[in-house]
């Protein structure tokens, strides 16, 4: 390990406590650059032993080659882990280093209470200008979300990644209705049955959110379709070039000739729509054969916004036009803002996304 010199990190951030999570960072890379607010100690996980003392304000680099142990971490020797900031390659975190090595490299993880983790996660999965209780109905699930995770990416030594595979999560950002929200829903999570419930959420549903064993398969009681204060917001339009199109589903498909699929309405199922409108499969006519697809694969095919859509063939293209993005499931955040707009309680606005879920505060 090399140590050089270096800047030291923002004020600490004073809170109470709250669970810690293990977040990756940097996945499978042979150096990293830290830095740290306060004095902290380098421990060998393997052998329980302290290894290094690092001061305060001082820069160094940690490479895969002089890590001699499989795992160590790095803690504040003096305060708190939530009043320690870290510098992770010139970008801040709170809380303390996880090192797991993979063969020669090594994995750094950010080792996070909770709330503070919140904070690195709210303004990145939605606006912070959005009204306060749209904001404290996010910090919510974010909140249930992570915990609900812990261990989701145990095979690789950390709880939850910082990408949109779980959340996007971005270190230390301070925005004073962010703060707010996530304050005064401190260790508030939803629950269901008393079991910590799936809170997913996306951008904007269109119309009406989906039910989960319609994108999943797996029934949930309280993640069924729900109507929304707008309907059919966020228009989208996508247009392929016929034989761009045709060349998707391989040489044998031919040519495309007709697209079967009922007319898109919001809140009408039929053979091919889900109860919320969207496509649950697609017949497609080539010259050749004949394919049938489902919505979320021609979603994924054509980078669709979502699968709430109707296919047209004009000309020489076939033209998707659609409503929402995401896929559907939980809360919508734009139809959050628009309920916090109309006067709903974070509460209520939880209750609606969340069919039967219980608020519960658990720290």
């Amino acid at each position: 390990m090399l140590i050089a010199g270096g800047v030291a990190c923002a004020a600490e951030k004073k809170s109470a406590w709250s669970p810690e999570l293990k977040v990756g960072l940097i996945i499978a890379t042979d150096k990293v650059t830290l830095n740290f607010s306060a004095p902290c100690n380098l421990t060998d996980l393997e052998t329980g032993k302290v290894i290094a003392k690092i001061p305060a304000g001082k820069s160094f680099v940690v490479k895969s080659s002089e890590l001699k142990t499989s795992a160590a971490e790095i803690r504040p020797q003096k305060i708190a882990l939530k009043d320690l900031q870290t510098t992770v390659n010139g970008k801040i975190y709170f809380g303390g280093i996880r090192f797991i090595k993979v063969k020669n490299l090594f994995n750094v993880i950010n080792l996070v209470p909770v709330e503070e983790y919140l904070h690195g996660v709210l303004s990145k999965e939605m606006s912070p200008d959005f009204p306060i209780e749209a904001l404290k109905a996010q910090a919510v699930a974010a909140r249930s979300f992570a915990m609900k995770n812990r261990g989701k990416h145990e095979l690789e030594g950390f709880d939850i990644c910082a990408t949109v595979h779980c959340q996007v999560y971005d270190g230390v950002i301070s925005h004073w209705a962010v703060n707010k929200a996530v304050e005064e829903t401190r260790g508030e999570i939803m629950t269901f049955g008393g079991k910590i419930a799936d809170t997913n959420f996306h951008a904007d549903s269109g119309g009406m959110t989906e039910s989960v064993r319609d994108v999943w398969g797996t029934a949930t009681p309280y993640l069924i379709a729900v109507r929304e204060i707008i309907n059919l917001s966020s228009p989208w339009i996508v247009k392929v070039p016929l034989k761009d199109f045709s060349s998707r589903f391989g040489d044998g498909f031919g040519d495309l000739k007709l697209v079967k699929l009922s007319k898109m309405s919001v809140g009408q199922s039929a053979d091919d729509r889900t109860s919320s409108g969207r496509v649950k499969t697609a017949r497609l006519v080539g010259s050749n054969k004949t394919v049938d697809i489902s919505g979320s694969n021609l979603r994924r095919k054509f980078s669709l916004p979502s699968t709430l859509f109707d296919i047209t063939v004009v000309g020489n293209e076939v033209i998707f036009r659609g409503y929402g993005r995401g896929h559907g499931v939980g809360m919508s955040q734009m139809g959050a803002k628009s309920y916090a707009e109309d006067g709903w309680s974070y509460r209520k606005i939880l209750e609606h996304y969340y069919s039967g879920a219980e608020l519960k505060k658990v720290y």
